[in-house]
């Protein structure tokens, strides 16, 4: 990318049309891949408290591109403004000259590069005939899960939780509707996750609520909703009896589930059992649980991909920036 090209704006819509969300999958995975052979610029990541919410700022790059996402998540946005709680933009570099190459919605990225990894870490990980998957949160990243996880494994029962049940059953009938997959509301989250092989927490839960007692041997769990250091949804005993498969593991330690659990030691990041040089579920027994706090490598990824699309077929609008 040496030739100094314009600087792209790239809606939600436009994000949506340019990559499929299926096409997230080989994405992400490819991208785990590279980071644990040595082929990615380290990850940075920050929080700012800004009550009632907060700011994460994520950057990294890969070869020829640099990205940094600010994503805003302020949970009382639908209530007040009647918009999205997560909110926020990336913008991609050209790690070659500095040329800002495209600024870009967030949220959409994150929605569909999150639930890519989580079933990245499914292929890898779930049990190959894994057909029920438990939901433990109905928020945005929910719908996406479902999708994804659908696209890597058998899936032929939902069971959703939600603290507001009144969220659950629209999720479910939602999801019924649109999938075709037999959906349930459940009231309590351990008669979803015992029924089921895979089980995804989504919540942005202070406390932990899912427990060993909670899931049936051989379950993969992944802990997606603790992505800061206040955030945890597994109690000690489901980390100490698993084995821990983490994104990026010193961010795990900064911000995950193993945050909260120094005493156990992760048996491998996933890129490495992407790649075979560690192994990942070593049994049909096992529990398994994938402690994902998210990477700028996966917004790096994502936003280059999206920019070499819209660049080919014309899309964006180009932002006078030096004008």
């Amino acid at each position: 990318m040496n030739k100094i090209a314009p600087t792209l704006l790239l809606s939600r819509s436009e994000i949506e049309r340019l990559l499929p969300p299926a096409d997230y999958i080989d994405l992400i995975e490819d991208v785990f891949a590279r980071y644990a052979r040595g082929e990615t610029m380290p990850s940075r990541l920050a929080h700012l408290d800004s009550p009632p919410g907060e700011f994460h700022i994520k950057a990294s790059g890969l070869a020829g591109v640099v990205a940094v996402k600010i994503g805003g998540c302020f949970y009382d946005r639908p209530a007040t403004l009647g918009l999205p709680s997560i909110v926020g933009v990336i913008a991609l570099f050209d790690g070659t000259n500095g040329q800002p190459l495209a600024l870009m919605e967030s949220a959409t990225v994150t929605r569909l590069r999150t639930a890519a990894a989580t079933a990245v870490a499914a292929r890898h990980l779930a049990l190959p005939d894994a057909s029920t998957l438990a939901l433990c949160g109905v928020g945005a990243q929910a719908a996406a899960h479902v999708e994804a996880i659908a696209a890597v494994r058998p899936i032929e029962r939902v069971l959703v939780w939600s603290r507001t049940p009144e969220r659950a059953e629209r999720f479910a009938a939602q999801i019924g509707e649109q999938y075709g997959i037999e959906t349930t509301a459940v009231a309590d989250h351990a008669d979803a996750t015992r029924q089921s092989q895979i089980v995804i927490g989504l919540t942005p839960s202070r406390e932990p609520y899912l427990r060993r007692a909670d899931v049936e041997r051989g379950t993969f769990v992944a802990a997606v909703g603790s992505d800061a250091p206040d955030k945890r949804e597994l109690h000690l005993d489901l980390l100490e009896g698993a084995a821990v498969i983490a994104d990026v593991l010193h961010q795990c330690r900064e911000v995950g589930e193993l945050h909260h659990a120094p005493g156990v030691e992760a048996a491998a990041e996933l890129g490495q059992v992407v790649i075979g040089e560690r192994p990942g579920r070593r049994s049909a027994e096992e529990i398994v649980v994938f402690d994902s706090t998210g990477t700028a490598l996966q917004d790096v990824a994502a936003a280059e991909a999206l920019y070499r699309a819209a660049s080919a077929d014309g899309s964006g609008s180009a932002l006078p920036l030096w004008d």
